[in-house]
């Protein structure tokens, strides 16, 4: 190996160690301490839970591991994911992406939220302010319904008040003194029809009390 070739990986060696050794030689810098933590993506939580759930330290140090705070973001319940990202010189940027409540059952202590799973949600209604239908209980079906037409009509999801079952093998939205019937797994496509049919008698100005959804076609 020539000089220069030597000179060349001698530099390469010492650049990736001080790559390596940078981070841990950063948290010993006090200007680098963590001032503020900023939570993004956080609609339904509180955010003081949040950071409480966090357990950032005072001492915090911007290039201390952040795995561990990381792990107790997921961990909260409501989240999806959450990422930990470094802002200089002493800011934590936290995202979190929550679970999307989609009714609200009725609980010992209240209204509560459910996803599209019908599993209850640590959300606090009052705070949120959130407005979403009402099902008979924390049942599958009605909720999964549910999420079908927010997914395929989002109009429609918005003038929902409550769904219930009907019969074995139905749902009924209800819309004040509309309603609309559903096979219990309705499909996007007979959602779509459903919006579609009601802008057209609102179009022309046509009334109706019940839309069966249910038959092929």
């Amino acid at each position: 190996m020539t000089r220069r070739a030597m000179g060349i990986a001698a530099g390469v060696v010492l650049a990736l160690a001080l790559v390596v050794a940078t981070p841990f030689g950063l948290r010993h810098v006090p200007f680098f301490r963590v001032r503020q933590v900023e939570l993004r993506g956080v609609r339904y939580l509180s955010p003081e839970r949040v950071l409480a759930a966090l357990g950032v330290r005072r001492n915090q140090n911007l290039f201390d591991d952040t795995g561990r705070i990381e792990e107790a973001a997921r961990a909260l319940s409501g989240v999806v994911s959450a990422t930990v990202e470094r802002r200089l010189p002493g800011t934590l940027r936290v995202t979190l992406v929550e679970r999307a409540p989609v009714a609200f059952a009725s609980g010992p202590k209240g209204m509560v939220p459910l996803d599209c799973d019908a599993h209850p949600l640590p959300y606090d209604p009052a705070a949120t302010g959130m407005d979403l239908p009402l099902v008979e209980r924390a049942d599958t079906l009605l909720v999964q319904a549910l999420c079908t037409v927010r997914a395929a009509d989002t109009a429609l999801f918005q003038s929902v008040d409550a769904v219930r079952h009907v019969g074995t093998a139905s749902v009924a939205l209800e819309m004040g003194a509309e309603r609309v019937m559903l096979r219990s797994v309705p499909t996007s496509d007979e959602i779509r029809a459903v919006g579609a049919v009601r802008r057209h008698l609102a179009q022309t100005g046509r009334a109706y009390a019940e839309l069966d959804a249910r038959f092929s076609g």
